[in-house]
């Protein structure tokens, strides 16, 4: 199928949706969305997309569907919940969803489907707004072979990364473990940030010696100097995000049978960031959980 003829629907313009359905309007596909805030709607009017009054309309106007939204119950709702996608559905329709949610809710949302005669893929995203923003993407996706030679066009017009990583479920598995090793990262990155701010270490001369070091990594790179050093918490992804993540990945791991006590332990420290109110913030803040939990506040703006 080429560009020209295969119109996709677009469910969820948030941090996220928003600059890859921009992304899909470049690469010539044509567009129908839903969105509930004016301003996104006239944006998206104004670049030639036909914005649908309902949920239900976008998958009864568009062969693939994209969603991404903000967690399980969300993606539910817009599925089987009223005037949702599967009131739309119908036979050679496609569902990409594009959220970070458990296995079992992506296989769920397939069953439900199935019989309605539309495919599904699960399809979660790592590399954050900025990635969003310039289609470099990494995107994890599960489903069936033939379903994701279909939508390998569509995917590649939002990232840069595609991995086909088993089938329906497998998506989110692999995005999940992901994320339990990233939040994992950032909660040992803060502990040694706020011992190394107690010791009197100069911050910058440590993330340079830890960059260059069996301690580096992409999330140093990318939340030592621009966040931390920069006491800089705009959110690139919000650390309450980052719990629910977090917290999906634990109970991934206890369905089956892995013990998991470092992610465990990191969950909590999250939860703990988002009770003293950084849940907004960029996940990481939770380097002031670890300097509450020291009794100290990590100020070292530079």
């Amino acid at each position: 199928m080429t560009h020209a003829n295969e119109t996709i629907g677009f469910v969820g313009l948030g941090t996220m949706g928003r600059p890859m359905a921009r992304n899909l309007i470049k690469a010539g596909f044509p567009l129908v969305f839903f969105a509930r805030r004016a301003e996104v709607a006239d944006e998206f009017a104004g670049l030639g997309a036909k914005r649908a009054a309902t949920i239900c309309e976008v998958a009864d106007a568009a062969g693939i569907v994209i969603t991404i939204v903000t967690a399980d119950a969300q993606l539910k709702e817009v599925v089987w919940g009223p005037q949702g996608i599967t009131e739309g559905a119908a036979g050679g329709k496609l569902l990409i969803d594009m959220s970070t949610v458990s296995p079992a809710t992506a296989r769920e949302v397939a069953e439900r489907l199935a019989p309605l005669g539309m495919a599904f893929v699960d399809a979660p995203v790592s590399g954050g707004p900025w990635g969003a923003e310039s289609a470099t993407l990494a995107i994890m996706a599960g489903g069936s072979a033939e379903d994701l030679r279909r939508i390998r066009p569509v995917l590649d017009a939002m990232g840069k990364h595609i991995f086909h990583v088993g089938p329906v479920g497998a998506g989110q598995t692999v995005k999940l473990l992901n994320q339990m090793v990233a939040g994992g990262i950032m909660t040992l990155l803060g502990e040694a940030f706020v011992a190394a701010h107690a010791a009197g270490v100069d911050l910058e001369q440590l993330i340079d010696v830890m960059g260059q070091s069996s301690a580096a990594s992409a999330v140093l790179a990318a939340r030592g100097k621009k966040f931390i050093l920069a006491g800089n918490y705009q959110p690139g992804f919000m650390c309450e995000l980052m719990r629910k993540d977090m917290g999906l990945a634990v109970e991934l791991a206890a369905r089956l049978n892995v013990p998991s006590p470092t992610a465990a332990a990191a969950l909590e420290q999250y939860v703990a960031a988002v009770v003293q109110g950084h849940g907004k913030e960029d996940f990481a803040a939770v380097a002031k959980a670890c300097a509450a939990a020291a009794g100290k506040k990590l100020d070292v703006q530079k």
